[in-house]
């Protein structure tokens, strides 16, 4: 009897190789080969699953987004407190070896969108996927009180993943200069405004 495949488990398998070899070559200089190397199958059979490079990216693309969806549901058992929004934030931002592989993976695909077009719409979908946790977030915590009430949730969860991509790149290029410490630090000021109002 032929053993039966998870072909879902499988491409995420994949994914997370790709995820891992982006991380380390970015996105342009990623090859087909370099996938095969962090995963151990074969071009061949990467490309039963991917029969192009494009549809490999845009899978490491989602599967980096839905790594960072599991760590913020495993993290706050979907709360809604403050504390529950601040690790919710945090988890955007590269504070060890996963978070970090997922903020290059991230930053990497941006930086190619910002030249090629036709990532425009993948890239524009992984922001937003990044921010529906933090809006939801904001939203049930000004409808419970404890933000003030003027507070667009759509609008100040943008501001926040404006702020997280900025602390994500500082973290990333200038490591000597900046610090994890220093970005909590960032973020808990900005969250502190945010419920001053």
């Amino acid at each position: 009897m032929p053993k039966e495949v998870d072909h879902p488990a499988r491409r995420r398998e994949l994914a997370d190789a790709a995820c891992r070899a982006i991380a380390s070559n970015g996105l342009a200089g990623t090859t087909l080969a370099d996938v095969a190397d962090e995963s151990g199958w074969s071009i061949g059979s990467i490309r039963y699953y991917f029969p192009n490079k494009d549809e490999l990216v845009a899978s490491a693309l989602w599967r980096a987004g839905e790594r960072v969806d599991e760590r913020i549901r495993r993290r706050t058992a979907g709360g809604m407190t403050m504390n529950d929004l601040r690790i919710a934030a945090t988890e955007l931002l590269p504070l060890d070896a996963d978070r970090r592989e997922m903020s290059l993976v991230y930053l990497a695909f941006q930086a190619q969108a910002a030249v090629v077009p036709a990532l425009g719409d993948a890239a524009e979908g992984a922001a937003q996927r990044l921010q529906e946790p933090l809006a939801a977030r904001i939203a049930h915590l000004v409808k419970a009180g404890e933000l003030p009430a003027h507070l667009d949730a759509e609008q100040e969860a943008a501001r926040l993943r404006v702020l997280l991509d900025g602390l994500r790149l500082q973290l990333l290029i200038t490591p000597r200069h900046t610090s994890g410490e220093w970005a909590l630090a960032v973020l808990d000021d900005h969250l502190a405004a945010l419920t001053a109002g």
